[in-house]
């Protein structure tokens, strides 16, 4: 990666983030620069592509706050990933729940939405426990994929798995 002109080149990573820790500004002006590339193409893998820019901007404000918190360089990549990747989930969730709905069976009186309600919890409940905990694990309580498998236990591929099943069997229930 590149170094911003006007900063001084470093020898390393650990040496940049050592430095940015005691506060020198330069140092983290250029770790935020040596970030910003990785960071940019993980979110486009990640995030929608009209939030990547935003998603970028979070997690290198997040790393310019928190950067006296880092022990080594070592820690930083994982540290940023994860970030960004919760960023991300945030700012999807942010979207989804301000989207509007088209959907005529979806707008309407109170009543209407009540029905909704109770139609979807009983979708809901009448799921198999393994799937009925995926998917309020994810969809309702927000975790990501990866935490919800860790939290039962499972691979990340059961998980994505239990979580399709999950959807496909109440989105079945609800359009029948």
């Amino acid at each position: 990666m590149s170094i911003p002109s006007g900063t001084a080149p470093l020898l390393d990573d650990d040496h940049l983030v050592a430095q940015a820790r005691r506060g020198d500004a330069q140092a983290l002006d250029a770790l935020l620069h040596r970030c910003q590339p990785d960071l940019r193409r993980y979110a486009r893998r990640h995030c929608a592509s009209e939030d990547v820019d935003d998603a970028v901007q979070d997690a290198l404000w997040i790393l310019a706050r928190r950067v006296s918190a880092l022990r080594a360089a070592a820690a930083l990549s994982s540290w940023l990933f994860v970030t960004m990747r919760r960023i991300c989930h945030r700012l999807l969730r942010q979207r989804r729940d301000t989207e509007p709905l088209d959907d005529e069976r979806h707008a309407g009186t109170a009543e209407s939405q009540d029905e909704l309600r109770l139609d979807l919890a009983r979708a809901i409940s009448a799921l198999a426990p393994k799937y009925r905990e995926m998917l309020v694990l994810v969809d309702v309580l927000g975790h990501t994929v990866p935490e919800a498998a860790e939290a039962l236990a499972i691979g990340l591929e059961a998980a994505k798995s239990r979580l399709h099943r999950a959807r496909s069997t109440v989105r079945e229930s609800l359009a029948g």
